[in-house]
């Protein structure tokens, strides 16, 4: 029984031996009054023990579960955050609930949270880079090399994975030689080679200096540490080194540092040059389901006019924009202002390794009443087939 469960058996309990002396037309005896005391201090007791709970988790609902803002705005305000709060808040909440410590248990230690990236909190619609590419189910630490139907598999490859190394094979070269066979002909041969490749799952983390102790009851402002900050400012990093890390310092190393990749050199003019990149996939049947600009960029294109400086605007907006792209629109300041990329960005993928983690440092309670939040989780980067990246060169 949860806890009201028992509030409930309590009461009736006492109201059953209240009611059965008044129907006997009798006063109550001493054994009668030590029966209902006994039951009133334990009713008090749960009483008190179930405001405590829901204190404790309305403070971690609080703390973790209310909506924060985004520096994107673009497209609207995502849910990302939203969601990572509420889960985050759900984990914290029945431990804040169950522990013996109580709302100790909130203040000291770790937990683990829900991988920022994820098959489960990953946007509908794209608002950047990261909702672009597929994240895999989080890979569970110590759980040794997976079975044949574990999608990590898929990610490592037939190399497989030994502790924090993981390898795979990238495609590098596809020749479509394929074609009717008449009789006695032989038969064509087509050119698929493929390179092996060994990475790392990589250490990303962030964490806050040491804030006064009193800010613990003040909601706001810790949530939009935990919420906004802890978490998006991590995000904004990760995606940085999708697109340009030089797999340096445990960073990943991004899609323009990886080889293999098309490029479009400036053509005429942006539009020509946009174009052509588009083209550049189409035209070899390949995928095309996203571009990523950087802001700047994608304020150029919307300001361009059929006749230089004094026509009408070549777009009224950015699904005009994406209607003469042929695909959704991101934006991301680890791309250099004049540098977009056109792909099919599923032959990208992400893997989480296990959940991440959310650690409270309350050590320096006695000392100068200070605490500090730190966020950490290990993921996975790989480039399957770089040939569907397109690096464009949008700068004449």
């Amino acid at each position: 029984m949860n806890l009201h469960q028992q509030l409930k058996a309590l009461q009736d309990r006492g109201h059953a031996l209240y009611e059965s002396v008044k129907a006997a037309g009798r006063d109550f005896t001493d054994a009668d009054l030590k029966a209902l005391e006994q039951t009133a201090n334990e009713v008090r007791a749960l009483k008190a023990k179930i405001e405590r709970a829901e204190k404790q988790a309305a403070f971690a609902n609080d703390l973790f579960a209310m909506p924060a803002g985004h520096v994107e705005g673009v497209n609207g305000e995502p849910t990302r955050v939203k969601s990572w709060g509420a889960k985050v808040g759900e984990n914290l909440k029945a431990l804040a609930v169950t522990a013996p410590g109580g709302q100790k248990a909130l203040v000291s230690g770790s937990v683990g949270v829900p991988a920022i990236l994820s098959t489960v909190l990953t946007e509908a619609q794209p608002r950047t880079i990261l909702d672009l590419i597929p994240v895999l189910e989080p890979t569970r630490r110590g759980t040794g090399v997976p079975s044949a139907d574990d999608n990590l598999v898929d990610f490592v490859g037939r190399g497989g994975r030994d502790g924090n190394m993981f390898s795979y094979q990238r495609q590098i070269a596809r020749v479509n030689n394929a074609g009717a066979v008449p009789d006695l002909a032989e038969k064509p041969t087509s050119t698929y080679a493929f390179d092996d490749v060994n990475d790392t799952f990589r250490v990303y983390a962030n964490r806050t200096e040491y804030l006064p102790w009193r800010y613990l009851s003040d909601y706001e402002g810790l949530i939009a540490i935990l919420q906004s900050q802890l978490m998006e400012d991590t995000l904004v990093v990760m995606e940085r080194d999708v697109i340009s890390g030089d797999g340096e310092g445990d960073r990943f190393r991004g899609l323009l540092n990886t080889s293999g990749i098309q490029s479009q050199a400036y053509t005429t003019d942006l539009v020509t040059t946009l174009r052509a990149a588009k083209w550049k996939l189409l035209a070899q049947s390949r995928g095309l389901t996203g571009w990523a600009l950087n802001p700047l960029d994608l304020q150029a294109i919307e300001a361009l006019r059929e006749n230089g400086a004094t026509g009408a605007f070549l777009f009224k907006g950015r699904e005009d924009i994406e209607h003469f792209l042929g695909a959704p629109v991101v934006t991301s300041l680890g791309l250099p202002v004049g540098t977009a990329v056109a792909a099919d960005w599923t032959q990208a993928e992400v893997a989480p390794m296990g959940d991440d983690q959310l650690v409270f440092d309350g050590h320096k309670q006695t000392e100068n009443n200070t605490f500090r939040f730190m966020f950490e989780g290990r993921y996975g980067f790989r480039v399957k087939n770089p040939f569907d990246f397109v690096k464009v060169d949008l700068t004449a």
